[in-house]
């Protein structure tokens, strides 16, 4: 193993005297192409510009009365890996020195190798920053998500669509495969609420006058049938961000840009949101407003050590076991109380609907049911769910 990977894992803070030890590592990617520092073009930020490790910090914080209640000591470690060839080592070499949780800041793919390398006996691992449906139906049996899964973003605009009585939109998309994704998950929601999209177009970044129905907005959202709403799918965000008010057609614009689906947002003002958000910003002390990545990671700390803390047995499995069940009833402070589904292993939440700098809804929205938990009307249902 390289010599720089070993200096980094070898860091664990907060270690003291106790009767016992619970150890957990965030792991990530340093560079991580999805936060890369180039997409905030002209200094407009398009992406999370900030390490969520603060917010992992914040959760022990916020609990420490509780497990030191308990006599648990937290020793915690942020990793960051510049290959992403070295991630499984870097697991690994985590489990041998005793983590018994890893926190993923990963993209779907590395944490999906991640999972699959450590296997059934391995640390406990959640994914803090991957929405990627499919890794929900990869089923491993060591992973937690803490992050809303596209569908669960995808149902919650369309239970807004539903409440406004839109029923046609327009559907753009980028060429990414985030895009495409992104996509497919609005067309599967759209589709179990019957609304229909009328037409499904590609956009382009590039200036080539050879595409210009696809870069060009006015093109791009003309000549189509009526629609109430476009939704657009933009991972970079720096077409979306040209769309509102140049629509071929007055319409709200939804998805990457206008109102968007997201787990937290700094504007929240209710169910002790305030206070999350400023004790985060007093702890960063650079500026930086908490993000949806970052209070992912934060509830996936709360989670687990919340578990530790208040299951009454301490073995290992029993823990897990409480951490798994409805008993768990985690505080995110978006309402509502949360744990996660047993067949996806998916964190229950309400999504956040959000303009720039605003709260427009709560989803589940009212009027929205289901036959055991509310919450559950979001994302996947177990009928339909199936790993792969």
């Amino acid at each position: 193993m390289r010599a720089l990977l070993i200096l980094v894992i070898s860091v664990w803070a907060g270690i003291a005297t106790a009767q016992e030890e619970v150890k957990i590592a965030l792991v990530g990617l340093d560079p991580d192409p999805r936060y890369d520092d180039a997409i905030a073009y002209a200094r407009i930020e398009t992406s999370r510009q900030g390490d969520p490790e603060v917010a992992a910090r914040m959760a022990i914080d916020d609990l420490a009365l509780l497990t030191d209640a308990r006599d648990l000591t937290i020793g915690f470690s942020a990793v960051r890996v510049a290959e992403a060839g070295d991630l499984v080592a870097a697991a690994r070499a985590l489990a041998e020195e005793g983590a018994k949780y890893l926190l993923l800041d990963l993209p779907a793919p590395e944490a999906d190798a991640v999972a699959e390398a450590l296997g059934p006996d391995g640390p406990l691992l959640l994914n803090t920053t991957a929405p990627e449906d499919w890794l929900r139906r990869r089923c491993h049996d060591r992973m937690l998500h803490t992050a809303a899964s596209d569908r669960m973003i995808a149902d919650a605009l369309i239970q807004h669509f539903v409440t406004m009585q839109w029923q046609d939109v327009l559907l753009l998309h980028g060429k990414t495969e985030r895009d495409l994704a992104r996509a497919a998950s609005f067309t599967e929601a759209a589709e179990r609420f019957r609304l229909r999209i009328v037409e499904t177009r590609e956009f382009d970044l590039s200036t080539n006058p050879a595409l210009r129905e696809q870069n060009n907005v006015a093109l791009l959202t003309g000549d189509t049938r009526d629609y109430d709403a476009v939704f657009i799918a933009d991972s970079f965000g720096e077409f979306s961000r040209y769309l509102p008010y140049q629509t071929a057609l007055p319409r709200p614009v939804v998805g990457a840009t206008g109102l968007v689906p997201l787990e937290w947002h700094w504007s929240l003002e209710r169910y002790g949101a305030p206070q999350v958000n400023s004790r985060f910003e007093t702890a960063v002390g650079d500026g930086r407003r908490m993000t949806w990545q970052d209070w992912s990671v934060w509830v996936a700390m709360r989670a687990v050590l919340t578990a530790e803390a208040k299951s009454r047995d301490r073995d290992p499995a029993a823990i897990e076991a409480f951490l798994r069940s409805d008993g768990l009833r985690l505080d995110g402070s978006k309402g509502a109380q949360l744990s996660f589904r047993p067949w996806d292993s998916q964190l229950r939440q309400p999504i956040l609907l959000a303009t720039s700098n605003a709260i427009i809804g709560i989803a589940p929205l009212e009027g929205f049911l289901h036959q055991t938990n509310t919450l559950d009307s979001l994302g996947i249902d177990e009928p339909e769910f199936a790993c792969d």
